[in-house]
């Protein structure tokens, strides 16, 4: 199928006029990797992509700057068109702050940042010598999350409880701050948002939560890293839940409350949300090369002890955190 037969398909089926404006894009260099990574794409593995700003500002750019919402029709190796897919995240930021996650989004080798700015370091100093424009640490990359949205000859990808993982930025200002509200009406706990309850400010929440994930910054004084990853359920782009993976732990994260805290929306609880987050916060540690984590509960929750449990947790022990005055589950979940 062309990418002309694949798009106009797709138009049909969803209802979208058939002009509305769309890319045509291969992944890789060459023929073979073009395969593989549409093939990665349609599996749901590779939902990310990073070009440098050159590519879009130089004289002999040939493409336009991505934006949210955007459509593209993915072709293999060969040039037969495989998917549509549609930009739900566009952001830039130097290539040494790249982070983690956008790295475990391209799907690519082990899904590490080491293995991502290897492979990438080579490719944009290639383009830099195409366009005259030196490439270096500090020079603007263009990021993108997508979901794909329609196989050749099949239903719309548009399942009502899909999920879409996203860094948290101001993108999502309106969404984390009703999440915000919810939460402070429903006088619930704000595990896994990482001080969203003490920050109205989303501007600087957002800010606070890009500079924790940035792997250029120096450590802080408490010692940890991560990622907190906003879960945006696509048929209406609702965030149900929010997650906070650390990938560096500090002494009270090893101790006592472990690699993963998550919390999901009261209106969109049991649901099955919190057990497919946990089961995303798995995958992506595992791109850092754990065989193991561990993650904690309050001994009187009974709906975390199962999403725990649901994705593999053995219980180790009950610990006390004095500094919080509780008791806490200690599970461990082997990767």
């Amino acid at each position: 199928m062309t990418e002309e037969q694949l798009w106009t398909e797709f138009c049909k089926k969803s209802g979208i006029d058939k002009n509305t404006e769309y890319d045509v894009r291969s992944f890789g260099d060459d023929f073979k990797t073009a395969d593989i990574l549409a093939d990665l794409v349609v599996n749901g593995i590779k939902f990310g992509e990073a070009r440098t700003c050159d590519n879009y500002i130089s004289k002999d750019a040939h493409y336009k700057l991505p934006q949210q919402g955007d459509y593209s029709v993915v072709i293999a190796g060969n040039g037969e068109a495989v998917c549509v897919i549609r930009d739900y995240d566009v952001y830039i930021c130097p290539f040494r702050e790249v982070p983690h996650f956008h790295a475990y989004s391209e799907g690519e080798g082990d899904r590490s940042l080491v293995y991502w700015r290897n492979v990438h370091r080579k490719a944009f100093a290639e383009c830099g010598r195409r366009t005259g424009i030196p490439f270096s640490a500090e020079s603007l990359v263009v990021c993108e999350k997508f979901s794909v949205e329609y196989l050749p000859q099949n239903s719309l990808i548009n399942s009502g409880e899909e999920l879409l993982f996203v860094e948290a930025t101001f993108d999502y200002a309106d969404e984390i701050a009703a999440y915000r509200r919810e939460m402070i009406d429903a006088d619930s706990e704000f595990d896994g948002c990482f001080s969203l309850k003490r920050m109205p400010n989303i501007k600087e929440y957002a800010d606070y939560c890009i500079g924790w994930a940035n792997p250029a910054r120096e450590t802080d004084e408490r010692g940890a890293r991560g990622t907190v990853i906003l879960c945006i359920r696509k048929k209406d782009m609702k965030m149900v839940g929010c997650l906070q993976v650390h990938h560096e732990l500090n002494e009270k994260m090893a101790n006592y409350t472990g690699h993963v805290g998550y919390s999901v929306r009261p209106s969109e609880r049991r649901k099955g949300y919190a057990t497919r987050m946990l089961a995303k916060a798995k995958d992506y540690l595992s791109s850092f090369g754990f065989q193991e984590i561990t993650v904690s509960c309050m001994p009187g929750n009974e709906a975390s002890r199962r999403t725990i449990k649901a994705n593999g947790g053995e219980y180790m022990e009950t610990v006390y955190l004095k500094d919080d005055d509780i008791d806490l589950e200690r599970y461990r979940i082997a990767l």
